[in-house]
């Protein structure tokens, strides 16, 4: 699933090359995707020019001339490629089809042509992704902020803001607790396995059993993480492995591989069903932590 660096890596490409166009044709190929509310379909966006593109959490929110906007999420498996007409894509999303794949693909479900000549696939080889479109002042009403958490990039996430949060949840497991979406929006299951090792946390120790400073350290980590996936490239996974010698990640996918910090072992075992890495080394279970959950 494309994860916060994913889709903020997405919203800044698609800023970059659809801001300023117009739509001159739209395509709804598998309806499936579609879910407008009453009275909007694909027809509307056809006119209108691109003004802005935001992001809140793992949802992506292109603000359009005429007062709508077209709100997407990627769930397990979206993908979105702009390609010019000389052949250059911007590119982001689930890995698969192949980034460089002859499109459109079986499973492309929106085309948007451009006036330039730039075309925009949805693709979704799932065919869980969803496409709102609702007029602008109506985009809260299709985001469900009362499920979503802290933005981990940008001022309001503060060390005060995030330890509060994670104190209300004293017997929660850092994992879980990491990923329920109400807490801080946009980690997954990459990020929160990164952001811990760095960090040198069990993701299986509770809450209560950390200390201010573990809690600062695992904010910092989080921070660092997701700049550096920001600015160095997102995690690289091919087939559940870890690809060599890219920046990340660092610990995810990297099972019976060394340790980049002591050469211990990699280790993984499962926590709510999601496939997690640890150090054994680094990151030492407490007595409290050796059962999975």
């Amino acid at each position: 699933m494309p994860e916060l660096p994913e889709v903020e890596t997405l919203r800044r490409g698609l800023a970059q090359t659809l801001t300023g166009h117009r739509i001159v044709q739209a395509e709804l190929i598998k309806p499936r995707i579609f879910s407008g509310q009453p009275g909007y379909t694909m027809d509307n966006v056809v006119g209108a020019i691109v003004t802005d593109v935001r992001r809140r959490a793992k949802y992506l929110i292109l603000s359009l001339s005429n007062g709508l906007s077209v709100v997407i999420h990627l769930s397990l498996a979206g993908q979105i490629v702009v390609e010019r007409p000389n052949g250059e894509r911007v590119t982001g999303g689930h890995p698969v089809p192949r980034f460089d794949a002859p499109l459109p693909h079986k499973q492309t479900s929106v085309i948007w042509r451009l006036d330039d000549g730039r075309v925009l696939y949805l693709t979704d080889i799932r065919q869980f992704a969803h496409l709102w479109i609702v007029p602008t002042v109506d985009v809260e009403t299709v985001i469900p902020e009362e499920r979503l958490g802290l933005e981990v990039v940008g001022n309001a996430f503060s060390v005060a803001e995030f330890k509060q949060r994670l104190r209300r949840r004293a017997q929660s497991r850092l994992k879980p607790l990491l990923l329920d979406q109400k807490v801080v929006a946009g980690l997954g299951n990459i990020y929160v396995d990164e952001a811990l090792w760095e960090a040198r946390l069990h993701p299986l120790q509770t809450v209560s059993s950390l200390t201010d400073e573990e809690i600062e350290r695992l904010h910092d980590a989080i921070k660092d993480v997701i700049h550096l996936a920001l600015t160095h490239g997102v995690a690289r996974i091919l087939n559940g492995k870890a690809v060599q010698g890219a920046k990340l990640p660092r610990i995810h996918g990297r099972e019976g591989l060394p340790c980049l910090r002591c050469g211990q072992p990699i280790q993984k075992f499962r926590v709510g069903g999601r496939g997690t890495y640890v150090c054994p080394h680094c990151q030492v279970a407490r007595e409290e932590t050796t059962t999975a959950g």
